[in-house]
């Protein structure tokens, strides 16, 4: 066989998703369905985590595993597939919302619709049934399509879920970036389909959003308690929070497949980052000690805001958490000034030992219901 002289790029490469019902959990993807390009930045190719064993037995003369002692079945495994995107208007909900599979809505009147994901004392996030029927887009579920270059080569994932989500704002980017892993415990070989024709969109691919806004890497307000004064003012220079639900498999069907997803086992676990300029209102004195927060284990409350606050015009957001830091660093050697960076998770505030409040908040308005996801 001659050598092939052809070469392909990451532009020839695509990733779709589309929203199904939890009640079609364990229905095969589709090559035929609508699904919706991401606008991946890097593609990744799904990695296979399938069962499988060797070892030497006590009749083999030699010291090298035979090859009929190789054991690899499709039956209980899982899938990940990692990806980056930019954060789009009418994407970033149904992302942020899958990975905590949470989600409120009122979409009984028209756009722009008010979208909340959150967990506090009054709304504490539950565990879903996975193969339950979706109620506002939860529980959430994917079925995955990869496109490839040449015909009959492309991939299909069944009924993914995301198992982790980094949404980060870095002010020298300027954009909001999300990256994150999917999930599938749909390795079989009629749910995990390889050598397929992606033929509802082979010819004119469906973009997640065919007039994209891309959400920015600002904010109007920009609060952080500190030392014991609450919600001061800070310039920040970047911010992330990433999401891990711990997902995982659960039994198998006739065929190997999960027959569920176990979700936030023992939890779910919300980790960020922040850097903020070292100035008047953050710095290591009195009133304003970031170091002493640290030493003292003091939580403290962060509130961002696109917008006014009201949340009531197509693209403006508001997050709120309570933060505990698990680091103070400073770079006084950073182009633009020293800088104070703090590692946190997010925790449940409580009072009196009970929860109250609220752990982690995010409201975001855009054009799209649930149903349209």
């Amino acid at each position: 066989m001659a050598v092939s002289g052809k070469v392909y790029s990451k532009s020839d490469f695509s990733v779709g998703i589309i929203n199904k019902n939890a009640t079609a959990f364990e229905t095969a993807a589709a090559n035929d369905a609508a699904y919706e390009l991401l606008p991946v930045i890097n593609v990744s190719a799904p990695v296979l985590n399938l069962v499988e064993s060797g070892e030497i037995r006590s009749n083999n003369a030699g010291m090298v595993e035979l090859d009929i002692d190789q054991f690899r079945t499709t039956k209980g495994g899982f899938i990940t597939m990692d990806f980056e995107v930019p954060a789009e208007r009418d994407l970033i909900v149904r992302m942020l919302a899958n990975v905590l599979q949470d989600h409120t809505c009122d979409e009984s009147g028209s756009a722009p619709f008010i979208h909340t994901i959150q967990s506090t004392s009054g709304a504490a996030l539950a565990r879903p049934d996975f193969t339950g029927s979706s109620t506002t887009g939860i529980p959430s579920v994917f079925d995955i399509g990869l496109y490839y270059p040449e015909s009959a080569q492309d991939k299909m994932i069944t009924s993914a879920v995301l198992q982790s989500l980094t949404m980060n704002f870095d002010m020298a980017d300027g954009r909001c970036l999300l990256s994150g892993t999917f999930y599938s415990g749909m390795t079989s070989s009629s749910k995990f389909l390889v050598e397929q024709t992606l033929s509802a969109n082979s010819a004119a691919p469906t973009l997640s959003s065919t007039s994209p806004t891309q959400i920015e890497s600002y904010f109007n307000v920009k609060k952080l308690d500190v030392d014991g004064t609450s919600l001061a003012d800070m310039v920040i220079t970047a911010v992330s929070f990433t999401f891990e639900n711990n997902v995982a498999r659960v039994g198998r069907d006739s065929s190997g497949d999960a027959e569920a997803y176990a979700f936030g086992i023992p939890s779910v676990n919300i980790t960020g980052e922040i850097s903020l300029m070292y100035d008047a209102n953050f710095d290591f004195g009195s009133g304003g000690n970031v170091l002493q927060d640290f030493i003292s284990g003091n939580t403290a409350t962060l509130k961002l805001q696109q917008g006014d606050g009201t949340v009531s015009t197509a693209g403006e957001m508001n997050i709120e958490c309570e933060i505990y830091s698990t680091a103070v660093n400073l770079d006084p050697n950073a182009d633009t000034g020293a800088v104070i960076t703090i590692p946190f998770k997010v925790v449940q505030p409580t009072s009196s030992g009970a929860a109250s409040g609220t752990a982690f908040k995010f409201e975001y308005a855009d054009s799209t219901k649930s149903t349209g996801w």
